[in-house]
């Protein structure tokens, strides 16, 4: 019978603020360790996504830049921040 075998892991050091390390250490429920993997692994694969997309892209740093301001001033518009 053949046995799963496990990958390898590779420790990494992370700087929280004080405050979190306190909160996560009185949280002994938690395997934090599983939690930054997921969450690193969740982040990479949107990388890796808007990597794909932009490879092919022909905007210029320019051109996204004015659609980030054009979005954020609609977002703005709708919630009533500005006129």
């Amino acid at each position: 019978m053949a046995t799963a075998q496990r990958a390898r892991a590779a420790h990494m050091t992370f700087t929280v603020p004080d405050a979190v390390k306190k909160r996560a250490q009185a949280r002994r429920d938690v395997n934090w360790s599983a939690v930054v993997t997921q969450t690193i692994q969740e982040r990479l694969k949107a990388l890796d996504l808007m990597d794909r997309l932009l490879a092919s892209s022909r905007l210029t740093l320019k051109d996204v830049d004015e659609i980030a301001d054009a979005i954020d001033t609609a977002v703005a518009r709708r919630h009533g921040l500005v006129k």
